[in-house]
């Protein structure tokens, strides 16, 4: 197959142009080959790296400049045990490139390139939304059980607060008929809505987890999810920070789209090359997808392939990751589509080519 250009990454945050083969490969992941510039960017990243995790733990690469520049490969870590093999110089081929880490390292390759960033960015984003909306519930739930620590929640139905636990416990036994414990439910309503806001941008169990909001597998419920309030005394904030985070969600969800554009055109073209556009359904439960093709008469014809392409599939899988609304995709391009029978698909017509 030979060595082609791409993108590659070994920490989940920093990716470097990289020429590979994808052959290649040491128990699945590759090794590859840097320009200067690119090594020089490793270099800083492994040092802070180094500095931040400590420097028996991380790999060091340093660019020592000079009349030629010397790149080396310390491993602090040997220094002890085989001091010998501690550092090597990385001489670079007869092309310039610099073969850092090859069957060594766990290099994978980053097909989408600097979408990668905006990818991390927007679960990040994400992240701290889930955050913030459990903090700023907790808080308005401790308005009327001041020693409440978390709450139980349900994904399905309208109201997801299933239960809230503190030193009084809720519900009891003393709940009186309504079963709401001492809250009134102005007050549940009011946390819930915090946490549907936040639920309206996704609700996958295994991102969820990732952002804090845990299933309760140690009482039996895996099907419930806990968010954890902040600690008992700790200063109320209010909505300011919660409001910052569904505003840079809002910007970078924004951003995630509008730059997904054309890599899902480069995969629907590559799928079907005559392809002028291409028609989703977001709220279907697998993306539904059928590709735009003008026939020979000019009208558009709208063939529906048996099997979509895995790589369009799993293109649109990450667009929709976060539920967009249909405002936002018209704000990057998509209109809803005009057919009866399509209703609540969108449409994106690709630019000429």
């Amino acid at each position: 197959m030979g060595n082609i250009e791409t993108f590659v990454c070994v920490d989940d945050r920093n990716i470097y142009p990289a020429l590979i083969d994808r052959e290649n490969r040491w128990n699945g992941w590759v090794s590859p080959g840097f320009t200067l510039d690119a090594v020089r960017r490793l270099a800083a990243h492994t040092t802070e790296m180094a500095e931040q995790y400590g420097h028996d733990c991380v790999d060091q690469i340093t660019v020592i400049d000079g009349p030629v520049p010397v790149v080396l490969h310390v491993r602090w870590q040997w220094f002890t045990e085989e001091p010998t093999r501690a550092t090597n110089v990385v001489k670079p081929d007869e092309n310039g490139r610099y073969w850092i880490g090859g069957w060594e390292w766990c290099w994978y390759e980053v097909k989408d390139g600097p979408l990668f960033y905006t990818q991390n960015a927007a679960f990040q984003a994400w992240t701290l939304l889930l955050a913030e909306s459990a903090r700023r519930a907790g808080e308005i739930i401790r308005t009327q059980m001041p020693d409440a620590t978390s709450a139980l929640l349900c994904l399905e139905g309208l109201g997801h607060i299933a239960s809230v636990t503190g030193a009084t416990g809720w519900p009891s036994d003393d709940d009186g008929e309504d079963g709401y414990g001492p809250f009134d439910t102005e007050t549940l309503g009011e946390a819930d809505e915090v946490l549907r806001r936040a639920l309206d941008h996704g609700d996958g169990r295994t991102d969820l987890e990732i952002g804090g909001w845990r299933p309760a597998r140690e009482i039996g419920a895996p099907d419930l999810h806990r968010i954890v309030f902040a600690p008992l005394g700790t200063v109320e904030l209010g909505d300011g920070p919660l409001e910052k985070a569904r505003e840079e969600f809002a910007e970078v969800h924004h951003k995630l789209l509008t730059e997904s554009v054309p890599y899902l055109v480069a995969d629907a073209r590559a799928a079907c090359p005559d392809a002028g556009g291409i028609v989703i359904d977001p709220n279907a439960e697998s993306p539904f997808v059928m590709f735009l093709v003008e026939g020979a008469e000019g009208e558009v014809d709208i063939p529906d392939p048996d099997d979509v392409p895995a790589q369009v599939h799993e293109r649109l899988t990450k667009l929709l990751a976060y539920k967009p609304t249909g405002e936002d995709l018209n704000a990057c391009g998509w209109t809803e589509s005009p057919q009866p029978h399509l209703d609540g698909a969108y449409v994106l017509v690709f630019p000429a080519e």
